[in-house]
């Protein structure tokens, strides 16, 4: 009963990725399924990178 509203993606499935940049400050947490390529991974963070 508690899983009707997880029909397109349970969340156990799912990985969580978190970064910590050099300066204590984390970029994330993203996530992402587990058949996510890193090429996936890398667009994210370079999106998400602080100019």
């Amino acid at each position: 009963e508690e899983e009707e509203g997880n029909a397109s993606m349970p969340e156990e499935d799912l990985v969580e990725l978190r970064f910590r940049l050099f300066d204590g400050t984390d970029i994330g947490p993203f996530r992402y399924a587990p058949s996510a390529t890193v090429a996936m991974l890398k667009e994210r963070i370079v999106a998400e990178w602080p100019r």
